[in-house]
């Protein structure tokens, strides 16, 4: 099943972290498309990651080939571009190189590395694929309950967002354990995952009557920016926590739901070549952007708008580059590495590259 319009928002999400992050080190316009507005295109990936899993998998039977699938599945599309990323970090800080050093992740001893590679920790942006892999363990667990008790998913979402509603969502644990850094990650965006996964549960079971449809709710989209920090607190002199706040989970889930149930097929903005591009390397650019931002600042080309376009052009040729270089062959070696040979196992295989 495909969604196109899941391509343009996921490039979407993508492009709210680069050129927030980019606003923030740059200084650019006072960083009014910064200040924590980067946290809002996560907020967007969590969204469609839990959406996505729901429509893709909660209605079909969780076999043991069923899950063995899932699991290999998301591990394909999220390891091996993490894992490279936090070794080639690592290495970089041991190098004795400030340049390189520099423009790396911050991932300087063994324990830090340690603590990356099992999910227990992640810093600067890498905190959130812990999050994500950990998210698929918990929907795993719920979509093997489901047949066997049918108010799992309800109960589960009741408590997390009753919880997250009433304000007492735990923070996790901020100090090392043992001299391992721990975060807990998924703390922070399950919230977020769970109010993805009930739209996803929505998409499933509803269809908005014609006359609700209309390609003005597009216009949904850039209300986005009005939930940028800078932005909304010049507007109305608002401030917010970013990650701990009920109103703007419930403003991030309805331009989601608008745009995913109201806007007709077919609109341009939604789904056309370039969304769909930007979607299939949003990964790649999530993971490559800041050490290219932290390596054009060094060399002082971390300027204005001119410096801008070279971050965003640099990035989308790396992450096209390393898409179809290593993220995708890599993906594809992984599934069907999962699946038993033999030509059901082999047109498996062929169906699982197009995903």
């Amino acid at each position: 099943m495909q969604i196109r319009r899941l391509n343009t928002l996921r490039g979407i999400a993508a492009l709210v972290v680069l050129v927030g992050h980019y606003s923030n080190r740059a200084q650019l316009w006072d960083a009014v498309l910064g200040t924590r507005a980067p946290q809002l295109g996560v907020m967007l990936f969590f969204l469609l990651s839990a959406f996505l899993m729901t429509v893709l998998y909660l209605d079909r039977p969780p076999t043991a080939p069923a899950l063995r699938g899932y699991a290999s599945a998301r591990a394909a599309r999220i390891l091996p571009l993490f894992v490279a990323i936090v070794l080639l970090s690592w290495l970089a800080q041991q190098s004795g190189w400030p340049a390189l050093m520099a423009a790396a992740y911050d991932i300087p001893d063994l324990k830090s590395l340690a603590s990356h590679l099992l999910t227990l920790y992640g810093v600067q942006v890498l905190w959130t694929i812990p999050a994500e892999l950990h998210f698929y363990l918990v929907f795993a667990a719920l979509w093997w309950l489901r047949p066997r008790l049918a108010w799992a998913i309800p109960l589960f979402s009741v408590v997390v967002l009753g919880a997250f509603a009433s304000g007492h969502w735990p923070l996790g644990p901020k100090q090392p354990v043992f001299g391992f850094p721990v975060d807990l990650p998924l703390l922070r965006g399950l919230p977020y995952f769970t109010a993805g996964m009930l739209i996803g549960i929505a998409y499933k079971r509803w269809q908005a009557p014609a006359r609700l449809r209309h390609h003005g709710w597009v216009l949904a989209l850039p209300m986005l920016l009005l939930l940028y920090p800078a932005i909304l607190e010049r507007l109305t002199g608002w401030t917010y926590v970013m990650w701990f706040n009920p109103a703007i989970l419930l403003a991030m889930s309805a331009i989601f739901a608008a745009l995913v149930f109201l806007v007709p097929e077919g609109n341009p903005l939604l789904e056309n070549r370039i969304g769909d591009h930007l979607g299939k390397i949003s990964y790649s650019l999530y993971l490559l952007h800041f050490p290219i931002l932290l390596f054009m600042r060094g060399a002082g080309l971390a300027s204005g708008v001119g410096g801008l376009a070279l971050f965003l052009a640099a990035t989308i040729l790396a992450a096209s580059a390393t898409y179809h270089v290593y993220e995708f062959p890599m993906r594809r070696r992984i599934r069907a590495l999962a699946v038993q040979p033999g030509p059901a196992a082999e047109a498996v295989a062929t169906g699982a590259g197009r995903a």
